[in-house]
């Protein structure tokens, strides 16, 4: 029995506390004379601040690593494909990452997805999550595949301090996200942060 492996999980709340998007201006600035006196001084300027979206990929991988589907859409990845049809008890390996690609480093960011545990969709394999934030914002999906295959290993439970990633019921969490709190997930400046976990195919 085949059926189709469609990426339209619920990927949410992706967060990041240091970005804004309204601008910031200068207060006029003053200073006072101990001796008696004062000299008011031009405002600085305005200051803007330009937010940068963060990009969030998931990804789905057949055991022997090759990439089969992808949400958004990645030409190095089954030629753009977005969903794939697998046949039941199939062994894959779901990997999710978020893009830095700006020259800020990213606090407390936060993410979720829910998978699909019904009798269509898939089993997940317990004790499976691990994660990297080894490479850079520019490495292919190739080279973030195997450094988080090969990353540091995650507990399924809540894992804060200690995890970044965990998985409560059908929802995986990556970072402080209310309800299923894990460590804070920092992403430095032009980094990518990753986790993959396995699911075999109801």
């Amino acid at each position: 029995m085949k059926a189709i492996l469609q990426l339209t999980s619920t990927m949410l709340a992706l967060a990041a506390n240091v970005l804004w998007i309204l601008p910031t201006f200068a207060a006029t600035n003053q200073v006072t004379d101990s001796g008696g006196g004062g000299v008011s001084l031009t405002a600085s300027g305005n200051v803007i601040v330009n937010a940068s979206s963060l990009q969030l990929v998931k990804q789905v991988y057949d055991s022997g690593g090759n990439c089969l589907a992808s949400a958004p859409a990645d030409a190095t990845c089954n030629s753009s494909a977005t969903s794939v049809t697998v046949a039941t008890n199939t062994s894959l390996k779901f990997m999710i990452f978020v893009r830095n690609a700006t020259d800020v480093a990213i606090s407390d960011a936060r993410f979720q997805d829910v998978l699909d545990e019904s009798g269509t969709g898939f089993t997940y394999s317990a004790g499976t999550l691990k994660y990297s934030n080894s490479q850079t914002d520019a490495a292919t999906i190739a080279s973030i595949y195997t450094a988080t295959n090969g990353g540091t290993a995650q507990t399924d439970v809540v894992g804060a301090p200690d995890d970044f990633a965990s998985k409560v019921g059908s929802t995986i969490t990556v970072g402080a996200v209310t309800g299923q709190v894990n460590q804070s997930v920092g992403i430095l400046a032009r980094r990518t942060f990753a986790i993959i976990f396995n699911a075999t195919k109801n």
